[in-house]
């Protein structure tokens, strides 16, 4: 009986009863979207095989338009099968779909709550990575953090920025960046500064810098980079990818809607499909079905 609960501990604590194993596959066949479940993020390749060449990673939480199943593999223990996904913004940079292939057995249908309870720092880096960050739709600051430790900080428009390297203590609840900031004259000494961590939100991260509280947002927020999914050819640089991979999680919905409200749905809505975004809201959804039903 002993042996039985020390299986069923692992069990649980590997997430088994969380994955999608070929049964469901086999027994769904008609998949809109599902969710990652993979704290250390989700493989992409460019075939369904190990061999396939490595093209991306996708994040915890991330939500991915589903187009077909494809044959079953074990990996990790768990027999389910290769899943060929939309990649939302490769799809509309190219004007035509593109898409790639992950294991099925590390999606759910079912995205739970958002927590921090068991976290570690590599927790919280990927949470800061998973795309860029404002400090309010108006402010023009713009922050990148990286996997590689890297960080970035530019004013929107401006020859202004900074740049360095950052780490996190979650024990402590700081976020320390040590960079060198410039404008298109002069460049300063490295900086430390400590941010200390106030609250930690799926779409908001609270701070307080130097005193002051900051409270940072997804930087599609803000229009300068809004703004360019309403354009009839979505061909945003590097400088500005980052942000639009807020639209792949469980908020993005939300997240739209309150842009600009109805204008920017209507406007953005041929690019936001293509890319496979859901919105809940029934003019979209009919749109939404129309195209990929």
């Amino acid at each position: 009986m002993k042996k039985y609960f020390i299986l069923l501990a692992l069990i649980l604590c590997s997430g088994y009863f969380f994955s999608l194993d070929s049964q469901y596959f086999s027994s769904n066949k008609k998949i809109d979207y599902l969710y990652v479940k993979s704290p250390e993020g989700l493989r992409i390749r460019n075939k369904p095989d190990l061999s396939g060449d490595r093209t991306g990673v996708l994040y915890d939480r991330m939500r991915v338009k589903i187009i077909s199943v494809g044959k079953e593999i074990t990996i990790d223990g768990i027999k389910s099968n290769w899943i060929k996904i939309l990649l939302p913004i490769e799809t509309v940079q190219a004007d035509e779909n593109v898409y790639g292939w992950v294991f099925g057995g590390y999606l759910t249908d079912k995205a739970e709550p958002f927590s921090t309870e068991s976290w570690t720092d590599n927790d919280l880096k990927r949470y800061l990575c998973r795309f860029s960050w404002v400090t309010g739709t108006g402010n023009r600051s713009y922050y990148q953090f990286n996997l590689n430790n890297s960080y970035s900080v530019n004013l929107l428009e401006s020859g202004l920025g900074g740049f360095g390297e950052y780490s996190v203590s979650l024990k402590n609840k700081t976020i320390t960046v040590k960079s060198r900031y410039a404008d298109e004259d002069s460049e300063s000494e490295i900086i430390t500064d400590v941010y200390k961590i106030i609250k930690i939100e799926e779409d908001k991260l609270t701070l307080n810098i130097k005193g002051y509280e900051f409270i940072f947002i997804p930087s599609i927020n803000q229009k300068v980079f809004y703004e360019i999914l309403t354009q009839e050819k979505f061909n945003p640089g590097l400088f500005y990818l980052p942000s639009y991979y807020a639209l792949m999680f469980p908020f993005s919905s939300d997240l739209i809607k309150k842009i600009d409200s109805r204008d920017f749905i209507n406007k953005s809505m041929d690019n936001l499909i293509k890319m496979g975004i859901y919105v809940e809201d029934e003019e979209y959804e009919k749109a939404y079905n129309s195209y990929w039903n």
